[in-house]
């Protein structure tokens, strides 16, 4: 018998410190194909940027943290079935990523089914962590409240009387404009066109153009993204646009559409909003990171919010593993749960218990004459603007959320 305890001792012993060694898992799933994967790409150079620095310093409690990717082809059905794998098949320990807002709200209440925390990193949608909230959803980025609250604060401060709205054709450009119409009209007396919204598919802008111009608006808010903004941008400087009205591009902020269309097609005196500019924070941390992520390649682009917020995500699951002491998934989603990381280069944030909405600071910058810091090839934002997070987040008991404990 003495013998035998002694064997079951060397082995649990053997398997605690296998257990405090073993690999980390995270399930990495963005849209990786059609004419989103650019979008993808970035993030993931974010989350392998961010998985190099802590590999390199000897991992997490000294755990190694490991990445499975999967493709959800910004598609709900497709999104749900690559989740589902990386949970039960690949046994990942949190899932970050997803784009799309009806994937996100899709996958919402799957990870209470499968009882895994999920980090969402750029869908905006308000279910997330409004009424579809639960204790295994986090989001990283802002949300359409904090999006528009701060967007409305700008504008009202623009002059601008008049507004219309361009957007695309589905859920989160109707909803923008709804939100944009919401906390504007909190803040003064405006008037509203109705809203144009246009198909993905649209290559031709002309015409569109001409109706906003024949709409007789001093102020147009666009939450066009991707290529369609990119194409709406070039084909309206070609109309002289810019040149009578102002113009907010509201979620525009990215890298990758300043270098699509280099210093001299990018418009100036637009407006651009983004959860993350990288010109905007001066801290050590957002140093260290641009001058990381820069190296990345020979043409040194700067980093784009895509690639900042996948970033955040993996160091926020360092946060909450370094302070439960588990890599355990329920451990993980009580722990980020509430949990501030102040060494981010947007500075503090923190996930708001009652809701789990990453609350941080927003950035807001007109495009300039000047090139941009540390990358000749695009237009610098000048001026830049801050919103702060608690300044711009509706308190929880307006998010719709109830959130249930984790059991």
């Amino acid at each position: 018998m003495r013998a035998l305890l002694a064997a079951f001792l060397v082995v649990s012993s053997f398997l605690a410190t296998s257990h405090a060694g073993a690999t980390i898992k995270i399930g990495f799933a963005h849209v990786f194909s059609g004419p989103m994967a650019t979008f993808g790409e970035v993030a993931r150079q974010g989350v392998e940027l961010a998985v190099k620095e802590i590999n390199s310093t000897g991992g997490i409690k000294g755990q190694t943290i490991e990445v499975f990717y999967a493709d959800t082809a910004a598609k709900p059905d497709v999104g749900v079935k690559a989740i589902q794998k990386l949970v039960t098949e690949d046994q990942v320990d949190i899932v970050i990523g997803l784009v799309s807002s009806a994937v996100a709200v899709a996958a919402t209440p799957l990870m209470q089914e499968l009882r895994c925390p999920l980090i969402v990193t750029h869908a905006m949608a308000e279910e997330v962590t409004g009424s579809k909230c639960n204790p295994w959803v986090f989001r990283i980025t802002w949300n359409l409240d904090q999006c528009f609250k701060a967007s409305a604060a700008l504008a009202n401060s623009l002059g601008a009387k008049k507004w219309a709205a361009l957007g695309p054709d589905y859920g989160f450009g109707q909803d923008s404009w709804k939100y944009f119409q919401k906390y504007l009209s909190a803040l003064g007396t405006f008037s509203f066109e109705k809203g144009e919204f246009v198909p993905m598919a649209t290559s031709d802008w002309k015409p569109i153009i001409k109706k906003l111009e024949n709409s007789g608006a001093d102020g147009i808010m666009t939450s066009l993204w991707g290529n369609n903004l990119r194409d709406f941008l070039r084909q309206a400087q070609e109309e002289q646009f810019f040149a009578k009205r102002q113009v907010l591009c509201v979620v525009g902020g990215s890298v990758e559409i300043f270098t699509a269309l280099g210093f001299l097609d990018m418009p100036q005196g637009v407006w651009f909003g983004t959860p993350y500019w990288y010109e905007s924070f001066e801290n050590p941390y957002n140093d260290k990171f641009v001058e990381s992520y820069k190296s990345l390649s020979s043409s040194r682009i700067p980093p784009s919010y895509a690639a900042y917020q996948s970033y955040a995500a993996v160091k926020m699951l360092k946060g909450a593993i370094e302070k439960a002491g588990s890599s355990e998934r329920a451990a993980i989603a009580k722990a980020l749960s509430g949990l501030t990381v102040t060494d981010l280069p947007v500075g503090s944030t923190t996930f708001r218990a009652g809701d789990h909405q990453a609350i941080f600071d927003l950035s807001f910058g007109r495009t300039s004459g000047r090139i941009a810091k540390g990358f000749k090839r695009i237009r610098g934002l000048d001026p830049i603007r801050i919103f702060l997070g608690q300044e711009v987040s509706p308190p929880v008991s307006e998010t719709g959320c109830s959130m249930t404990p984790l059991n």
